[in-house]
């Protein structure tokens, strides 16, 4: 499962989207033209005028085209606009309640922590996680523009029903539309679906009171007027249903396909096909199945994991037992009903926390490890169990107090900048005096203490930590917001330089914390071919060279090589080699911001570029992994961790 792959096949779903969009407008256009023609003609000479030859009038049509496609155009863009608030608009449109991350609720704490370890182990920040909290039957969805904004929303059903490795089957299939690139092309279905099924709307109000109107009047010209009106709103509403049928059809093109893929992710991620199945299987046997009760169902319908309506008619999912087939080709065909399962603890984390290990995670950044080329490119690619293994025994092995630290309004921003904190003892506590001047108090009091726990740690705990962090973090006000960002910005300048962890904390700030303040539409992909970039290849190509190899020019030169002969044997792209003064921040931030605009398959050439530049010498280092992600991460395709080029004990 390339996550590139899939990111370009969402992409250039678009185009398809587009293209059915058009012709259901087109359909639209001459459904109401006939329509408006019919009701002239009757207004003018009665019924009997009506002939066919009466049809064709130019002028009506021009009037219809016009209309009709600044209705469906504009209610679009006004739909466009209110989803640029991103998946939590979505959740909250479907009655979704954003769970407490503070919660003591067992099925709650159980939902929270499936999906925190399946963040960490992709590389992602933790989505914000919502609850229906009034749908008793088994369904979930993602939602988001990108991975910034993104939320995971289950039922009640889903949360209290499915056993734990049913729940992280169900979790490892809406992240796996989260990381292949499904969740922007379904707000931008959403969004196109609502101008089309608009006039529905209208012929729904204006029947409404045409039926109200007739009833209430007695004379000739009100009958008259309130049958126009009749005749006006069947019309539209019929309308609308052909407005309909392209819709649903236009979600069974994009969707069944891709929840194909997202089944057979799920499976990968997790090694364990039973859990999947086992949802599939209880949600067949359940009553109330997969159905979505919310007037809102209809319109996200090729959002939810299983249909989220009753009628199957050009069903935007696979027939349940299709997909259950795939996963478990030796099942017998019956489904199961759903029992609550058995509650032995009081919450998800006590019996699996090991409140020690986390402490002797010291910082192992020199670590190397041999690591075949096709072991790093696989590890960019996809998402393997052992990844996902690495989030669960991460996740779990923080101490509690960290991960309350990381849910609390206060907490959260002094484990930041706990993290960030100088190792030097003087610098560190000229940085304290300043944040005591420019923080809260009580964020203040935890910042000295938690570096004492923190500051050590491998990186790569370090990130899970900031990924624990950012949902709590978008919670601040707007104000709030941009005195963190100017104390972290603060502490990155302290001493004058920006070392790697820095670098990266500060990318991963702006990908996810800044877009979300400001709202930031994700870039328009300018570049399909990387030729087109070679002076920002160059940049990055030769900084990541020189980082990795640190005072070793022979070293630099061979490892920029190396990528620079890799280019040159995939693509057309020809770089050459910068040195210091012509890659400084500002250098590296509009090459990374060029590259944000890229298709996946140039992002994935630049890293795998990357690759060959740090493994030039046949070893991986925790340092020169972290390298990649930080580049992945902000150019917006973020990678899970390097397992095996990362030791963490």
């Amino acid at each position: 499962m390339d996550f590139f792959e899939h990111q370009e096949q969402a992409r250039r779903k678009t185009g398809l989207l587009v293209f059915y969009f058009i012709l259901a407008v087109v359909g639209i256009i001459v459904a109401v033209y006939l329509l408006s023609a019919v009701i002239l003609t009757v207004l003018e000479g009665g019924p009997n005028a009506f002939h066919l030859h009466s049809i064709w009038r130019p002028e009506i049509f021009l009037y219809a085209a016009v209309g009709t496609s600044l209705i469906v155009f504009l209610t679009s863009a006004y739909k466009t606009a209110q989803l640029s608030g991103g998946g939590v608009v979505v959740a909250r449109e479907l009655g979704g309640r954003e769970v407490d991350l503070n919660t003591t609720d067992f099925h709650e704490r159980r939902l929270l922590n499936v999906v925190e370890e399946m963040a960490i182990a992709s590389g992602v920040p933790v989505p914000t996680v919502f609850v229906m909290d009034r749908e008793d039957s088994i369904n979930a969805f993602a939602a988001g523009k990108t991975t910034s904004d993104a939320v995971i929303g289950v039922t009640r059903g889903c949360m209290s029903l499915l056993t734990r490795d049913e729940l992280q089957g169900v979790v490892a299939h809406e992240f796996s539309h989260i990381l292949n690139g499904d969740m922007r092309l379904n707000i931008r279905l959403m969004a196109l679906l609502y101008g089309i099924l608009f006039l529905a709307l209208m012929g729904e109000l204006i029947l409404r009171f045409g039926v109200r109107g007739g009833l209430q009047s007695s004379r000739r010209e009100g009958a008259g007027a309130a049958l126009v009106m009749l005749l006006a709103g069947v019309g539209l509403l019929a309308i609308g249903y052909i407005g309909s049928f392209f819709g649903n059809l236009i979600k069974a093109s994009v969707s069944r396909q891709r929840e194909y893929l997202a089944d057979a992710s799920a499976v990968q991620f997790t090694r364990n096909p039973e859990g999947i199945a086992g949802a599939l299987i209880k949600i067949g046997g359940l009553s109330s199945g997969s159905e979505v009760t919310h007037p809102m169902a209809r319109d996200c319908s090729h959002l939810f994991f299983s249909s989220g309506l009753r009628s199957q008619m050009l069903a935007t999912h696979p027939p349940l037992k299709t997909r259950i087939g795939r996963l478990l080709p030796s099942w017998d065909g019956k489904f199961s009903g759903s029992t609550l399962p058995a509650i032995t603890q009081k919450t998800d984390r006590d019996s699996t926390r090991q409140t020690n290990q986390a402490v002797s995670m010291l910082d192992s950044n020199e670590a190397t490890v041999s690591l075949r080329e096709t072991e790093v490119i696989e590890s960019m690619r996809t998402l393997h169990p052992e990844q996902v293994e690495l989030g669960q025994n991460v996740h779990r092995s923080l101490p509690e107090h960290w991960i309350d630290t990381c849910h609390s309004h206060h907490g959260a921003q002094a484990m930041v900048y706990a993290l960030l904190l100088a190792q030097d003892e003087t610098l560190r506590n000229s940085e304290l005096s300043q944040l005591r001047q420019s923080c809260e108090t009580e964020t203040y009091d935890l910042v000295a203490g938690l570096f004492s726990e923190v500051g050590k740690l491998h990186s790569t705990i370090k990130f899970s930590l900031v990924d624990l962090a950012i949902p709590t973090l978008r919670h601040l006000s707007q104000n709030g917001y941009q005195q963190f960002r100017a104390i972290t910005d603060q502490l990155i300048a302290s001493d004058r330089q920006v070392n790697l962890f820095e670098f990266a904390l500060l990318k991963v700030i702006q990908r996810h914390l800044d877009t979300f303040f400001n709202r930031s539409r994700p870039p328009r992909m300018k570049y399909r071919n990387i030729s087109r970039l070679n002076d920002e290849t160059s940049v990055l190509i030769s900084t990541l060279a020189a980082m990795s190899h640190p005072n070793d020019p022979a070293g630099i030169e061979s490892a920029f090589n190396r990528a620079g002969n890799y280019l040159k044997s995939t693509s057309r792209a020809k770089i050459t080699f910068r040195d210091a003064a012509e890659c400084g921040l500002k250098e590296i931030d509009a090459a990374l911001a060029k590259f944000d605009s890229a298709t996946p398959p140039v992002k994935r050439l630049l890293l795998e570029a990357a690759s060959q530049s740090v493994l030039e010498d046949n070893v991986i280092s925790s340092r020169e992994a972290e390298l990649i992600r930080a580049t992945a991460d902000a150019i917006g395709c973020p990678i899970p961790p390097f397992v095996k080029a990362a030791p963490i004990v």
